[in-house]
């Protein structure tokens, strides 16, 4: 037959199963606790690069986007509408002074270079047939001139001597009359024949000045079509590197269109692009500085073009140091300029979070997590930026990219 159960079992049972109830229970929130701080997102704390908020100056600056091309780049046109015979050399190669680049066809300059001789030697002809016309006019004057005074000489004489007579009574009134009249007639000729003479010396003047100012047009012409003739093989004005050169042997060209270019390769310049909104902060005079790697180029903004094309506006850059050796032509570089900035502000060296669209927003770092924080930028510099509110001196914040966290507004650091 059944005994009843000892009261301490049953106790000392029932105790067990409590006791057994309540490990699971513990059991089970520690691992939802321990899952729960394995899910929530974290960084690890050596990729991060942070940066303290301090106070200090903050230039402003504008960043562009610029490539290194020649300070002086000369350009070789064609002098004539004619036809490319041969290319001698091609872009890239070093040219020394004087060295021939395209050959041209020139035929027809040398057919006008002839013509023109041939005007010019016509012309001296002429000249010289013309000066022989006046020189024989101006001989045949002073002989017609020479017998007018002898015969006015013989007329004077005969009227002082008819003028004798008549007062001796021994010729007529008559006679003395006529002896006069012949003797003003010679005067007026002499006088119409020096006067003819000086009107053909001043026409012999003027005729050999025109023909003098003919020669002279038609001598420059000659000139200008031989410095044509000499130019149809382009040559390098000075020494440097042909950057650029009409490839097809055969083709036309118009006069003025651009045979060649030849880059000086001793000095350079920096031709850059910014945005638009720029385009008030940009002014010639303003100090700039060019990197190329971890190199920095000090420069001026030595020109603003005054047109903006496709919200683009372009500047130019002259360096300090145009001849360092590392400069290349067409080699692509970044740009900032210095606008201006402030001497005492709250500022903090710029990160990923300069760069983003809408409110700005940084991660400090506080009690070993990260929180999300709104803050307002003010002046930005190439190195720092100016904190205008947000922030407080001392704060350390995130710099580097948190990319897929901005939802976040904490992220634990481990």
């Amino acid at each position: 037959m059944d005994r009843p159960l000892d009261p301490d079992d049953i106790r000392r049972t029932k105790l067990r199963r409590i006791g057994l109830t309540v490990a699971v229970g513990v059991g089970l929130v520690a691992a939802l606790a321990g899952a729960t701080r394995l899910m929530r997102p974290s960084v690890a704390r050596v990729s991060l690069r942070t940066a303290v908020v301090e106070r200090g100056p903050v230039a402003a600056s504008v960043s562009a986007s610029g490539t290194v091309v020649p300070e002086v780049e000369h350009v070789l046109s064609s002098p004539i509408d004619a036809r490319v015979v041969r290319v001698l050399r091609t872009a890239g190669a070093v040219l020394a002074k004087g060295e021939a680049i395209v050959e041209l066809d020139s035929s027809e300059s040398a057919l006008a270079l002839a013509r023109l001789e041939r005007s010019l030697s016509l012309k001296a002809n002429q000249a010289d047939r013309t000066r022989l016309q006046l020189a024989s006019t101006l001989a045949g004057l002073d002989a017609q001139i020479e017998i007018k005074k002898l015969q006015l000489a013989t007329f004077e004489s005969s009227v002082a001597r008819n003028r004798k007579l008549f007062r001796e009574g021994l010729t007529s009134e008559e006679v003395l009359k006529q002896s006069e009249l012949d003797e003003a007639r010679a005067r007026v000729e002499l006088r119409q024949l020096d006067a003819s003479k000086r009107i053909a010396e001043r026409q012999t003047a003027v005729e050999t000045e025109g023909l003098a100012l003919e020669t002279a047009t038609v001598r420059q012409e000659r000139d200008d079509a031989r410095k044509v003739l000499d130019q149809a093989a382009a040559r390098a004005d000075v020494a440097g590197v042909l950057t650029f050169v009409v490839t097809e042997e055969g083709a036309r060209v118009r006069k003025g269109d651009v045979l060649a270019r030849v880059a000086d390769l001793s000095t350079f310049r920096v031709d850059a692009t910014t945005s638009d909104v720029h385009a008030t902060r940009i002014a010639k005079g303003l100090a700039a500085e060019v990197l190329i790697g971890d190199t920095r180029l000090s420069g001026t903004v030595s020109r603003v073009h005054p047109s903006i094309q496709n919200g683009v506006m372009s500047f130019t850059v002259s360096l300090a140091e145009p001849s360092r050796t590392l400069l290349r032509p067409n080699l692509r570089v970044d740009v900032v300029v210095s606008t201006g900035g402030q001497a005492n502000a709250l500022r903090v060296k710029r990160g990923a979070f300069v760069n983003g669209d809408g409110t700005p927003q940084v991660f400090v770092l506080t009690g070993g997590r990260l929180v999300r924080t709104p803050i307002q930028l003010g002046v930005t510099g190439r190195d720092f930026v100016e904190v205008v509110g947000g922030l407080r001196e001392g704060d350390e914040v995130v710099l580097s990219s948190l990319a897929g966290y901005e939802h976040l507004k904490e992220i634990r650091i481990r």
